[in-house]
């Protein structure tokens, strides 16, 4: 099963998360199908930045979102329809 999850990268107490869609049964860090987006939680005011039609095809596909990545989308699309 396809998941939609956070792949942590940066330095040790600066985090960076990449958005990627793997296998549940792998690892974040293990090889991913794609990677849609990123979220840097250190800067102010945090940067989330997410391919949302990407996500909502990989979604279509049978891709499950973690609850963490769902409350990005939210933002993510928030965001656009501000733009």
């Amino acid at each position: 099963m396809l998941v939609i999850r956070l792949s942590r990268a940066g330095t040790k107490n600066k985090p960076f998360y990449r958005v990627v869609v793997s296998e549940s049964a792998r690892t974040p860090r293990s090889k991913i199908t794609d990677q849609i987006g990123y979220y840097d939680p250190k800067r102010k005011p945090e940067v989330v930045k997410i391919d949302v039609a990407k996500a909502e095809n990989w979604i279509k596909q049978g891709a499950h979102a973690s609850p963490t990545v769902k409350r990005l989308l939210q933002r993510a699309r928030a965001a656009g329809a501000l733009a």
